[in-house]
C-alpha cells in the first residue's frame, strides 16, 4: 500500500464479531480532466486543467483484516490531522506508530495496556486514504492480501 500514489476506502465492516475488515483501493491521476458542474466562470477557471484522482482496472484492491482489535475509528479525511511531534510513525499510507496521542489516550481511558489483552504490546496502525483515515489500536498485525491485481501489459 505504501508504494501507491493514492488510496480510497471502499468498504469497512465487521464480518463477524470482533473482526474488522477493510477493503482499500489504489487510485491515481490518469489524466482524465475533472468536470465542473457549474456555469460560474470563476469556478470553471479554478478547475481548468485539473485531473481526477480515481481508480480503474489497473489499480489493486487490498483487503485488511484485524482479528480482535482493541478499537478503531474512522475519520472523514477532511478533518484528519497529519501526525506531529512527538508522534512517531513509519510508512506512507499504512502507518505504524511507535508513539501517538491515540495510543496514549487508549491506555488512559480503557483497560487496554501493553500486557492486556496481550499477547504483545498495543500497536497503533493508521491507513490514510483520500476519503477517510482509519485508526486501529491492536495487539496483532493484520492479515493483508491483494484481492485484485492489475493485468500485465500485453507484449506483441
Amino acid at each position: 500500500m505504501n508504494e501507491c500514489e493514492y488510496l480510497y476506502l471502499r468498504w469497512i465492516g465487521e464480518p463477524r464479531e470482533l473482526q474488522l475488515r477493510l477493503v482499500i483501493e489504489e487510485a491515481g491521476d490518469f489524466g482524465r480532466v475533472s468536470k465542473t458542474h457549474t456555469d460560474e466562470p470563476a469556478i470553471q477557471a479554478l478547475f481548468a486543467g485539473a485531473t481526477a484522482i480515481e481508480s480503474n482496472e489497473s489499480c489493486r484492491l487490498f483487503e485488511v483484516i484485524y482479528d480482535y482489535p482493541v478499537s478503531y475509528t474512522v475519520v472523514n479525511e477532511t478533518y484528519g490531522k497529519y501526525p506531529k511531534e512527538p508522534e512517531k510513525f513509519e510508512g506512507k499510507f499504512f502507518r505504524i506508530f511507535s508513539w501517538s496521542y491515540l495510543l496514549e489516550l487508549t491506555k488512559k481511558t480503557s483497560y487496554a495496556a501493553d500486557d492486556h489483552p496481550g499477547p504483545g504490546p498495543l500497536q497503533h496502525h493508521s491507513i490514510a486514504c483520500l476519503n477517510h483515515v482509519i485508526e486501529v489500536i491492536t495487539t496483532k498485525e493484520p492479515e493483508m492480501r491483494i484481492l485484485r491485481r492489475p493485468e500485465p501489459p500485453v507484449v506483441h
